[in-house]
């Protein structure tokens, strides 16, 4: 053994390659950089990250105001039409005796009728979005590692069992059940924030979606440990007597790595998709708080709006697109370089060519 665990990777013509797990790394870095594209995709997504967790609170504390700040300067007093893109907007009048207070720039306009900074609730959407994609990914799979190491390792019983429970859960209609989910008990953990540190209903939806999305992994670890307990290096650990939980946490788990980490990109953003979804037909995360699905949410649910001075209805969202166009173009671009990422992984670990 030496000290050092083995690595399983498929050689060409579907051949088993014992590499170590050290070097088996090293070689996934190098054919992973090779994918250009993966490799942008993963700039980017730092990017989006680092502007939604780091660049929104900067920007609140230098401007001097949140992504719920109302500006009735943002809006037509008239149509309520909000202002566009690179726009500068009178900062509200603190009291009567101060009737201009300078001016402010709104980098992707006004939200709607309310006049809020569209760049700033963009950027607290997306930390909101993603915050749900990590926790209920991470919930996810980690039932689901869990339930498929433990059923492709004892195999028998406890593999029918775990089995049947995974296809119990997929028959399940994901949407409708956290929508019912929702309806039924999900407001009552809603203002379960951590003291303040995460936005209402962040954790509740994210137990509640991971929870329900664990079964793709249970398959595939399950699988992959079938897999592996038959391999020469588990042979020899069970030779010198070592435990099964050792077995399973030095010799099979880091084999597992690379497989789940490419499954939960992909999951992350099919997260972020329901997420948009859910928040879209009121049952996610609800107004006021920012999330891409809210304001999609927010966009729709306002799309028919009375106005008694054009004696009908109309919207305003008829003379300014823009509040529809950020955060779907974030969500998009988001869903993509994770895609994109995972794609890279998947090609990285799987390879037909040298190294």
């Amino acid at each position: 053994m030496g000290g050092s665990s083995t690595s399983v990777t498929e050689g060409a013509g579907g051949a088993a390659l014992a590499v170590p797990v050290t070097a088996g790394r090293v070689l996934v870095y190098r054919r992973f950089m090779r994918e250009r594209v993966a490799v942008a995709a993963l700039a980017v997504l730092v990017l989006i990250v680092l502007a939604c967790f780091v660049l929104e609170p900067v920007l609140e504390h230098v401007l001097g105001r949140t992504p719920d700040t109302p500006f009735l300067t943002a809006t037509n007093q008239y149509t309520h039409k909000p202002v566009g893109p690179f726009t500068w907007v009178a900062n509200q009048p603190l009291d009567a005796t101060t009737p201009h207070a300078g001016k402010t720039l709104f980098l992707l306009g006004a939200d709607g009728p309310l006049g809020r900074d569209e760049f700033l609730r963009v950027l607290a959407g997306g930390r909101v979005s993603l915050e749900i994609a990590l926790f209920a990914t991470l919930v996810g799979i980690t039932i689901g590692v869990l339930f498929g190491t433990i059923a492709g390792w004892f195999g028998g019983g406890v593999d029918a069992l775990v089995s049947r429970l995974t296809e119990l859960v997929m028959a399940f209609p994901l949407l409708l059940l956290v929508i019912a989910i929702g309806q039924s008990v999900a407001d009552r953990f809603d203002n379960i924030t951590l003291h303040g540190v995460f936005e209402p209903g962040v954790l509740s939806l994210s137990v509640v979606i991971g929870f329900f999305s664990w079964f793709y992994p249970a398959r595939v670890c399950r699988v992959l440990v079938q897999e592996l307990r038959e391999r020469e290096f588990v042979e020899a650990a069970r030779m010198i007597g070592q435990s099964d939980w050792r077995i399973l946490r030095k010799h099979i788990l880091p084999h597992l790595l690379g497989p789940v980490t490419v499954w939960a990109g992909l999951m992350a953003a099919s997260v972020i998709v329901l997420e948009a979804a859910l928040s879209s037909l009121n049952f996610g995360i609800r107004l006021p708080t920012a999330s891409w699905g809210s304001l999609l949410a927010s966009t729709f649910g306002n799309l028919f709006n009375f106005n008694p001075l054009s004696g009908g209805t109309t919207s305003f969202y008829r003379l300014s697109n823009w509040p529809l166009v950020w955060p779907s173009v974030a969500l998009f671009l988001t869903v993509l370089c994770l895609a994109l990422v995972s794609d890279g992984l998947r090609s990285a670990l799987s390879p037909k060519g040298d190294a």
